[in-house]
This record gives C-alpha cells, sequence and structure tokens, in this order.
C-alpha cells in the first residue's frame, strides 16, 4: 500500500474542502484550477483519473458536473491522517464501538475456505471459529476510526483459486474486543458491505465467550504501533 500520487491526494483535498465528502457538490474543472493554480486541462486530467480509480463519482449534466468522494478516496485522504497520528500524538491505542447483528453470512463463508484458513493459522497463530461477529459502527467518530485502522498496512492473506472460481485477497488487523478477548478484524475486498459494517474472527465464538447477541454494544480496541503506516 503506498499513498497516492501528491497532485491527486491535493485534488481530493480540495474536493474535500469544497464539502465533496458528505455530499454531492457542483463544481467546475475551470473552478478547481484556480483553486489548485493548475491548468483547466490539468484539474479535467486528474478528475478523471480518479474517477477512473473510483476514489470520486462525477454526474455530468447542462449545469455542469455533480463530483462526491467516495469511500475509496476518504481512506486515501485518511491514510495521511494516519500518519499525522503516529508523529504528531502520543495516542497508541485508538477503538471503535459498534451495534452486534446478524449478518447474511458471507465472512463466515470466507473463514471456512481452507484457502484463507490455513493462512490464518500461520499468521494469526489460531485457527478462527468458523464464523464472524457483525457489528454496524455507531457514528461517525467510529466510522473515522475504523477508516484509520484501514489506512495502515494490515496482514495481507492471498487470494487463491479453487474449483475453477477465484477468491480475492483479503487484509487482517488484529485487535481486542471489550478490552479482554483477542480477536482479528477481516476486510475482504469483494464484499457487499456498507462502509459501516465491520466483520470480526476468533479462536472462539465470540457470541457464546463475551455473551453478546443482537443490538448488544462492543468495543474493538487496536494498537497504532502494531500496524505500519503506508510509505511513498
Amino acid at each position: 500500500m503506498i499513498l497516492l500520487k501528491e497532485q491527486l491526494w491535493f485534488t481530493l483535498l480540495t474536493l474535500a474542502q469544497l464539502g465533496a465528502v458528505t455530499t454531492n457538490i457542483r463544481t467546475s474543472t475551470s473552478r478547481l484550477a484556480e483553486l489548485m493554480k493548475i491548468s483547466q486541462q490539468t484539474a479535467s486530467r486528474r478528475l478523471s483519473t480518479l474517477e477512473r480509480m473510483g476514489l470520486v463519482s462525477r454526474v455530468l449534466n447542462k449545469r455542469g458536473q455533480l463530483i462526491r468522494i467516495e469511500e475509496k478516496g476518504i481512506v486515501e485522504l485518511t491514510k495521511v491522517r494516519s500518519i499525522l497520528e503516529m508523529v504528531m500524538t502520543k495516542k497508541r491505542f485508538r477503538s471503535f464501538r459498534g451495534r452486534v447483528f446478524t449478518g447474511l453470512g458471507e465472512g463466515a463463508y470466507y473463514v471456512r475456505l481452507e484457502g484463507y484458513r490455513k493462512q490464518f493459522r500461520k499468521v494469526l497463530g489460531y485457527n478462527p471459529f468458523p464464523g464472524t461477529l457483525n457489528i454496524q459502527l455507531l457514528s461517525e467518530a467510529d466510522v473515522n476510526e475504523f477508516r484509520l485502522l484501514k489506512a495502515t498496512i494490515g496482514i495481507h492473506i492471498q487470494g487463491f483459486t479453487n474449483e475453477g472460481r477465484s477468491f480475492g485477497p483479503v487484509t487482517c488487523y488484529p485487535a481486542t474486543v471489550n478490552g479482554e478477548q483477542k480477536a482479528a478484524i477481516l476486510l475482504i475486498e469483494r464484499t457487499h458491505h456498507h462502509p459501516n459494517v465491520v466483520e470480526i474472527i476468533a479462536p472462539i465464538d465470540l457470541r457464546e465467550k463475551l455473551n453478546v447477541d443482537d443490538e448488544d454494544i462492543i468495543t474493538v480496541k487496536f494498537d497504532l504501533s502494531d500496524l505500519k503506516m503506508p510509505s511513498q
């Protein structure tokens, strides 16, 4: 994982300053060019590149264009925040809270695949319980903490092919749940979950161990010093 190229990152930052993180903004390439002190052609190329990379979305109409920064773009902005968190503060431990809910079994399906399980055993040191604990983040502050985690370099689990079907890579982040139970946050590239949904694996059944059910709230803590920051 590397930082987005400087010129593209500053284009994202400019869009964010205009409000594109939370809503669709109406702007023109000439306005962006003026704000960034570049040519209109350069601003247009940068927007096209960001759109092609899935970092922003654009809707063109007779009145101009509506632009919004997508979740992938927000994560790119958060990468720089994660580095600043490390060098400017001493807050080593971070956390977010979420409400337990019953998912569709997507994560549990992936965890059961031996192509993933043998890698989990190797890099995490345990064989995960064949299921995931699903939580929905409670607030925007919790979503931002999760983005901060995703902006770091987690443990890479390679994709594989089984019986002609391709399974993509997965990323794990060591964590603890409710201050006591060792676990790992599971980030699946090919997922249909909303960005405020988190899947957690552990060597045991977390619902049973923590005595939690749907609607219960749990706290997930992670250690920034254990994680690597992206580099240029």
